[in-house]
């Protein structure tokens, strides 16, 4: 039976007419009689008197009435459940530290907080786990990924800036310019591919420019090297997300402003492409979604 011809059935005898409940509905008479007329073809059922003057409920249309109002109600609404699923078992993810202590936990308290049925294991490691070695179900990774097996994912653009503590500037100066920056004491991070001591800039022309930095403290931690630059130790090269409120707050300002670092992308990486679980599925929904309405760095 299709449902929606019996809803269309119960319009009508609400309103004791076939042609006010095809205006209600804003279709044809043609087509509102069509519906009902398969209604009963499925049902094998007479449901309506129907004359030139007057409609009425047929013995059978009235029992059905009453009864199946109650029926469609409680179909309806198992539908809509049907339709958002609970999520149960163990969601696995990993990030790294500082992108999951900033960002993803609170995004994750939510969708916890929408899904009470569904477990969440949050690993926070700067280095990247075996995907399948460790039964995880999604990774967020920054930045360049290794060729692999995996399926990447784009999620944002990861946007960057340079920045200082106001202490470091008043002793050191503020480069004007790239060649300045390149004399300039700039703290360093340690991949595990090696250290990063090149830093990429996208020109008025979109052509990229590559410029050599040195300094005097390295870190293969991104948290340590804010703290670094929070003590003055040196210009740092940062996500947004990451030092959004110290440059609010003053104790980082943004060095040559002017100057677009080169961004680099905000992935989900997943170990199959096929069958992603829903738990994983309707996660990356919802984390989209919090960065297009949370987040003023996201844009995609």
């Amino acid at each position: 039976m299709n449902t929606e011809d019996f809803q269309f059935f119960i319009r009508v005898a609400d309103l004791g007419s076939i042609s006010k409940a095809a205006k209600a509905e804003n279709i044809s008479v043609s087509v509102a009689s069509q519906k009902i007329q398969r209604l009963e073809h499925n049902l094998q059922l007479r449901l309506l008197h129907r004359t030139t003057r007057r409609l009425s409920l047929t013995d059978e249309g009235r029992t059905l009435l009453e009864h199946g109002r109650i029926w469609i109600d409680d179909f309806l609404n198992l539908h809509q459940q049907l339709k958002k699923p609970v999520l149960s078992g163990t969601l696995r993810i990993t990030t790294s530290a500082t992108f999951g202590e900033k960002v993803l936990t609170p995004i994750i308290a939510q969708f916890s907080l929408l899904h009470p049925e569904l477990k969440i294991y949050l690993d926070l490691s700067d280095q990247n786990l075996d995907l399948i070695q460790h039964s995880i179900d999604l990774a967020i990774r920054i930045g360049k990924l290794k060729n692999s097996s995996l399926i990447a994912k784009s999620l944002s653009p990861n946007q960057r800036l340079l920045c200082a503590a106001p202490a470091y500037l008043q002793k050191y100066g503020i480069p004007k310019n790239l060649s300045e920056l390149a004399a300039h004491r700039c703290i360093l991070q340690q991949h595990e591919h090696g250290l990063i001591d090149t830093w990429n800039f996208i020109d008025q022309h979109g052509k990229m420019q590559q410029l050599n930095v040195s300094g005097y403290f390295i870190s293969n931690s991104g948290e340590g090297i804010r703290q670094a630059s929070l003590s003055g130790l040196g210009i740092s090269n940062h996500s947004i997300w990451h030092v959004a409120d110290d440059l609010k707050s003053g104790k980082l300002v943004q060095v040559l402003p002017d100057h677009q670092v080169e961004p680099t992308t905000i992935y989900a990486v997943f170990p199959h492409r096929k069958f992603i679980p829903p738990k994983t599925h309707l996660f990356l929904e919802y984390l989209l979604g919090y960065f297009q309405q949370h987040y003023l760095w996201y844009k995609n």
